[in-house]
């Protein structure tokens, strides 16, 4: 009996100790993947310049993370021009937000924005509004460049609501597929074909909408003080971006990725969306083409 004891005392001294030793080697990774990030961060200090892609795993040869799938640009020309708001350092996340959405008001509107309100696209269950915009003949041929804007991470000026701006990761974590346990931060194309014209559509209370033609332009990152105020919806929504392409996720992860935001080891960028167009006939389309209800056949 008394070998027995002894036996389990020292099972459970080396089940602690291996622990110990896990959890210490946890830590140290985490504290390498801060170090990491924070070095690119530094690079990244200017806003007004769109970071690129960048892979800091050389040893994996994987397609990085999903972003936003985007058709060709679109043919016409806009002369916008890539700017950021100078937002005061040091204030609270309201007046941050305050400044941004002042300075979103200061943008010009193009001429031919619609004064009477926009009617909402009719989609029905279960279709989606990528499978709406891919398989309508009349909405496709007009279609050459478009972006479908998430309602949880979009926010629009109150002055001047055809303006906004979106929030999108500036760091993806992705698996790399030969060796499921090995994984790769990425600097992320934030802007992508957005950086011209582009058509965009949005989501608000369920409904789907026309929006217009938007170029988009880099604003200020987040602070961690505007990361604590955003709604435990956005804050989910852009950890889910952040790890799309990381496969054999644990709620352990996303905890982990949340708390990396908070400390501002991860960031998010702010991307200005500034109204440029408003074209009828893809406006006039959308709307016949939804009616019309031909497209179901998918």
């Amino acid at each position: 009996m008394e070998r027995m004891r002894v036996a389990e005392v020292i099972a459970a001294r080396d089940t602690v100790v291996e622990r110990l030793e896990d959890a210490y080697v946890s830590v140290r990774q985490k504290s390498a993947t801060i170090d990491r990030l924070q070095r690119e961060l530094d690079d990244l200090r200017r806003p007004s310049t769109p970071a690129t892609s960048v892979t800091r795993d050389d040893d994996s040869s994987t397609q990085p993370p999903p972003i936003y799938a985007l058709s060709p640009a679109e043919s016409r020309e806009f002369d916008v021009q890539n700017i950021a708001e100078p937002l005061p350092l040091g204030d609270g996340p309201e007046k941050l937000i305050l400044a941004r959405q002042a300075f979103l008001a200061t943008l010009p509107l193009p001429a031919d924005i619609p004064d009477d309100a926009l009617n909402p696209i009719v989609i029905p269950q279960p279709y989606t509004l990528h499978e709406f915009l891919g398989n309508t003949s009349g909405v496709s041929a007009l279609l050459s460049n478009y972006r479908v804007l998430g309602q949880p991470t979009t926010y629009w000026c109150p002055e001047r609501e055809e303006h906004g701006y979106l929030l999108t990761p500036v760091f993806k974590c992705s698996t790399n597929p030969r060796v499921t346990t090995a994984h790769r931060w990425t600097v992320a194309d934030v802007i992508g074909t957005m950086d011209r014209p582009t058509e965009c559509f949005y989501n608000k209370d369920g409904k789907w909408y026309y929006a217009g033609v938007y170029k988009a332009f880099r604003m200020n990152d987040l602070t961690t003080e505007e990361w604590e105020a955003l709604s435990i919806e956005t804050t989910q929504t852009l950890i889910k971006e952040t790890l799309a392409g990381r496969k054999n996720l644990s709620p352990q992860n996303l905890y982990e990725t949340g708390q990396l935001y908070a400390a501002g080891a991860l960031r998010v960028a702010c991307i200005g969306l500034q109204c440029v167009g408003f074209s009828s006939a893809m406006y006039r389309a959308v709307l016949e083409q939804a009616a019309l209800g031909k497209w179901r056949g998918i």
